[in-house]
């Protein structure tokens, strides 16, 4: 890895970690800079603004969980002894991480001004709402899943349970707990396996 790489890396895992810790909001060139030990002019030799930080970790953390979708949200592993419930439990419980930074790095996305930004948060949600549809989709046509809404409605309602639960959640200032969370209880009891007598 060159040296340039490693810097980008760096600061973004710093600007994770004051993220967590601070809010989307504290994550500042001064304060990026401080930690990092270098000057804030120097940020700016990797990255040409404050968005393009917040973007970069945005895209970063969207990377980690687009790569465990493929291990948890198994369609083909339905019709075997496993319930659809459970992998979505599992797979929902990833936005739990670094306290919801995921999906407060998203509304800080739709909120924020700069482009690369706003791009970054729109680009995320498209192909996780395609990578849903799909999962949705795939289920269909293996006869393990029995809907009304077309697999793209479902993944649409899918993103809107998460994302309302969040805000509700963050609104109210109470722990968020997206399986406890009455929208996702209401998004599983409508999905309906091909089997009556199994569990989704």
């Amino acid at each position: 890895m060159s040296d340039h790489a490693a810097r980008e890396e760096a600061i973004i895992a710093t600007a994770l970690d004051l993220a967590e810790n601070r809010g989307v909001a504290g994550v500042t060139t001064a304060a990026l800079a401080r930690h990092l030990e270098f000057t804030e002019a120097a940020l700016y030799r990797y990255f040409p603004s404050k968005g393009a930080i917040i973007a970069a970790t945005l895209r970063h953390l969207g990377n980690r969980l687009f790569a465990t979708m493929m291990l948890e949200l198994m369609p083909d592993a339905v019709g075997h002894g496993h319930a659809i419930q459970p992998q979505l439990e599992r797979h929902i419980k990833r936005f739990l991480l670094r306290n919801g930074l995921l999906v407060e790095l998203l509304l800080s996305a739709v909120g924020g001004r700069e482009e690369e930004l706003q791009a970054t948060g729109f680009d995320f949600l498209q192909s996780y709402g395609e990578r849903m549809t799909e999962y949705f989709r795939q289920l269909h046509a293996l006869g393990q899943l029995v809907a009304a809404a077309p697999p793209s409605e479902l993944a649409r309602l899918w993103v809107c349970q998460l994302l309302g639960g969040f805000v509700a959640a963050r609104l109210a200032r109470e722990a968020w707990d997206p399986v406890q969370h009455p929208g996702f209880q209401a998004f599983v009891a409508n999905l309906r396996t091909s089997d009556p007598t199994a569990r989704t």
